[in-house]
């Protein structure tokens, strides 16, 4: 009878649980309320400068956007996680740009994104001038995901293509390719995560460049590079990688600049009504200090836009001097304002989601008129999305506004309390004045009165989408909580206590509750994300100590804490600690190359060695045992070819030369051989696991994979792993 009360019980805990998780859930994934469908051209509004004497049905046909596009074709250059500094800072390798900045031939900007940093996230909010959500970040993870794609929501390749009759091609990373199903013509796609490739996800992308762009069929091409972002991952912002691959793209932007020049000028001489094309490089994200991305400091979301092309008013620069970009670097715009500025410039509906700003530097070249329509047109889309947010937000009644322009033009709106009512009165106050400005030359006041409602729209709706309901992840926080409780009183009563002594020691079940107690409260916090790890820092430590206090084995606790309290002074992480100083920093100083790769060579060997001990002691099988040990000391050297050829202090001992001679030439060959290797260690390892003993299982898995860990890892980090694996072999006790 006992039995089935306990079950029972935990059936409940479990299902308050759910709940809970439920609850926290739908409070940190906010609901974005969306418009759904795609804009046409009849959903744009007619130019309240002209007024509205037409009759209804007229007002449809006159609708739309009065300016002619200024551009016929457009190629975006996304170079992932292109920093500001790497385009516009004293040590960029991009000195075609920086010319072309300097002379006033390109616009540039420091385009800021939102969290999360990562592709997928980024990617959308490029195309739809929307705010990306965490949710989006899980999904960039998946390379098999489909339920993130865009194919029905409204975006500005679908713009384009439909309503720009443009072709539209896709090189590069394959995101773009889930993201937008049946809208690429010609494409070839690339993964994003092979990270140890810097050359050949680019050179798939770049051999596509001068064939595509040479033809005359083809209305927008996408060309998404992904070297500069593994460099980043693999060794950081500063690595002697950067710059060349800075180079490259520098060059790549010449290529492209060059080509769509020659074309324009052939097409324009043969077809009058021919237009230019516009070139537009791009970072979907930047990097951080070590190279990583998806948080929100500074350097994270600091990317760039350039903008090049025929009619771009660049403002030529008199000091050509090392500073002269300087100022770009703190020109700050949103990174969602590409949606409407490119719609606008192409002369194709916004997409109705968007909650972008057009750039005015964009907008020079169009009449007032025709930039006040633009800029009502964009204020009555924003609108839209305000209305389908806020209850409070009615229809704006526009033969009103004609008739007594001077009443809504000087309406106060500070003191409106609701959002959506304080919104529709500066729209309403924007457009009284654009229909007063009809009569006068003066659009300066129209233009600051469309843009205050828009930033003000822009910054509310953005807030609410990524905001958190805090109410829902309290109520959630304190489900889960009672879980816990009710969990230990029900092992209290059911005879298994919690809290006991033996020996005088405490049993670590009780700190364990105290630690998902306590990691429950800690998601209350506003860092949880950059600062996870010194949450785990702490709790690790603590339960080792306690580990130590309660068992046998006190020196091999005592070694593991220390080992573990090591490897926490090794990398300073997240965001608050990352620049104090650590081992790392003291490593990756050029006087003292030398001891990286000392402690290089000493972990591979250590860990070969380990694997041999393991195997003399366990495995009986010498032909499994023999492979195994092969194939480790293979990967090892390859593993130590790879980063040694990609650092410009690697190795030089004549030994090492006459080794690496035996290897494969190339970087990438290298790293295939370090994957095929890990594939073949586990197939041997599962071989004669049944041959081994009750503890070689995990150990060997650990050191099987230990290769490509490496790989991937920098060599001033190779110790972090020996250490890491030391602390997980000294658990065993044999």
């Amino acid at each position: 009878m006992m039995r089935w009360v306990y079950a029972s019980a935990l059936s409940v805990l479990l299902v308050v649980e759910l709940v809970g998780l439920g609850l926290f859930a739908k409070g940190f994934f906010p609901y974005k309320k969306s418009i759904p469908g795609f804009a046409g051209r009849e959903d744009q509004p007619m130019d309240i400068g002209r007024g509205l004497n037409a009759p209804a049905t007229a007002q449809h046909v006159n609708s739309g956007v009065s300016a002619e596009p200024q551009y016929d074709r457009l190629v975006l250059m996304v170079v992932d996680a292109l920093r500001n500094d790497f385009v516009f800072g004293n040590e960029s390798g991009m000195a075609y740009t920086q010319n072309l900045l300097r002379s006033g031939a390109a616009l540039g900007f420091t385009a800021k994104a939102q969290a999360p940093t990562v592709t997928m996230p980024r990617i959308k909010a490029l195309m739809t001038g929307t705010v990306p959500s965490f949710l989006d970040a899980v999904l960039n993870i998946a390379e098999s995901d489909t339920s993130s794609s865009l194919k029905h929501q409204d975006n500005l390749l679908w713009q384009l293509k439909t309503h720009g009759g443009k072709e539209i091609n896709m090189f590069g990373d394959d995101t773009w390719l889930r993201l937008f199903p049946d809208m690429f013509t010609r494409t070839d796609g690339t993964s994003s995560f092979y990270v140890a490739d810097t050359v050949e996800v680019d050179t798939n992308v770049t051999r596509h460049v001068r064939p595509e762009l040479e033809r005359d069929d083809w209305g927008v091409v996408v060309l998404h590079y992904l070297g500069l972002d593994h460099i980043g991952h693999l060794a950081g912002p500063k690595s002697p990688l950067m710059r060349p691959k800075q180079r490259e793209m520098d060059d790549i932007v010449r290529t492209v600049h060059e080509i769509v020049a020659d074309q324009d000028r052939k097409r324009m001489a043969a077809d009058a009504r021919a237009k230019p094309t516009l070139v537009v490089l791009l970072g979907d994200h930047a990097m951080n200090e070590i190279g990583n991305h998806g948080g929100n400091s500074q350097l994270e979301t600091s990317t760039v836009f350039v903008f090049i092309g025929s009619g771009i008013a660049g403002q030529p620069m008199a000091d050509h001097g090392r500073n002269a970009l300087s100022k770009l670097l703190a020109s700050n715009v949103q990174q969602s304002s590409l949606v409407s500025t490119l719609a606008l410039l192409f002369g194709v509906p916004i997409p109705k989601n968007n909650l972008g700003l057009p750039l005015p530097e964009l907008l020079g070249g169009y009449s007032d008129r025709e930039r006040l329509h633009m800029l009502q047109t964009v204020s009555a889309q924003i609108y839209g999305v305000v209305r389908a947010n806020e209850n409070s937000a009615v229809a704006v009644d526009l033969q009103q506004i004609i008739a007594n322009p001077a009443v809504y033009a000087k309406a106060d709106c500070s003191h409106i309390d609701t959002a959506g009512s304080q919104m529709q009165c500066k729209y309403e106050a924007a457009l009284a004045m654009h229909r007063q400005a009809s009569s006068n030359t003066d659009v300066s006041n129209v233009e600051r009165a469309y843009y205050e409602f828009m930033e003000l729209a822009s910054t509310h709706l953005s807030r609410a989408s990524s905001g958190y309901n805090l109410q829902l992840m309290t109520m959630g926080l304190v489900l889960m909580a009672a879980t816990v409780l009710g969990f230990a009183v029900l092992c209290q009563f059911g005879g298994t206590s919690l809290i006991h002594f033996k020996s005088r020691r405490l049993a670590v079940s009780l700190p364990a509750v105290g630690m998902w107690a306590t990691y429950l409260l800690s998601t209350l916090s506003s860092s949880l994300i950059e600062e996870e790890h010194q949450f785990w820092y702490f709790w690790v430590q603590t339960l080792l100590a306690l580990r130590l206090a309660t068992n046998g084995g006190r020196y091999r606790t005592l070694a593991q804490m220390a080992a573990f309290r090591v490897v926490r002074a090794w990398n300073q992480t997240g965001q608050f600690w990352a620049g104090e100083p650590d081992v790392r920093q003291y490593l990756n100083a050029s006087e003292n190359a030398w001891l990286v790769w000392v402690l290089a060579v000493v972990t591979l060997g250590a860990i070969n060695a380990a694997a041999w001990a393991l195997h003399r002691r366990y495995r009986r099988s010498v032909l499994w045992s023999r492979a195994f040990r092969g194939l480790l000391a293979y990967a090892s050297v390859c593993v130590l070819a790879y980063h040694s050829d990609r650092s410009h202090e690697g190795l030089t001992l004549g030994v090492w030369k006459m080794v690496r001679a035996c290897l494969p030439s190339d970087s990438a060959r290298l790293a295939q051989s370090v994957y095929f290797a890990t594939a073949l260690l586990a197939a041997t390892s599962c071989a004669g696991l049944r041959r081994a003993g009750a503890y070689v299982a995990p150990l060997d898995a650990l050191t099987g994979v230990m290769p490509l860990l490496l790989l991937l890892s920098r060599p001033h980090n190779f110790a972090v792993f020996g250490l890491f694996f030391v602390i997980c072999a000294l658990f065993f006790p044999e």
